[in-house]
């Protein structure tokens, strides 16, 4: 009978033995899988990290447009000033024009004079005053 438990526990150890070494299989299976897994994470991460890279140039690109547009947006309320004024004085100076002559006019028929000829009074009537524009900043001069 010894035998016979021989062969026994021998049968029984061999089959503790393939259900261990099988799931010694399937855990490294599971694991090379993982492993792969993470790689293949490694590897989109570099890819998501160099993305966004790009795109932190891209945004910094805007914010730099942005800062210009800014400063051009700033420079219009000057510009518009400048119109404003010019505007006004242009509409100063006509007003004043057409004041004189309605009053050369009426000057004129008063006293039934002929009028007189617009380039003998050139030197005698008054000029608006010429808008001049003084730079703020000295010009560049890029050679």
């Amino acid at each position: 009978m010894v035998g016979s438990s021989q062969r026994m526990s021998l049968a029984r150890s061999r089959m503790s033995v393939a259900p261990v070494s099988g799931g010694v299989a399937a855990r490294l299976s599971v694991k090379q899988a993982e492993l792969q897994a993470l790689q293949q994470l490694r590897v989109e991460s570099a890819q998501l990290t160099q993305e966004l890279e790009k795109l932190s140039e891209r945004i910094d690109t805007l914010v730099i447009g942005g800062q210009s547009v800014a400063s051009v947006m700033d420079s219009w309320q000057g510009v518009f000033r400048a119109i404003q004024i010019a505007q006004g004085a242009l509409f100063a100076a006509q007003s004043a024009m057409l004041q004189r002559r309605e009053v050369e006019k009426a000057h004129v028929e008063h006293e039934n004079v002929p009028a007189e000829d617009p380039i003998s009074t050139l030197g005698t009537r008054t000029i608006p005053d010429t808008l001049v524009r003084i730079p703020i900043q000295p010009p560049s001069t890029s050679s």
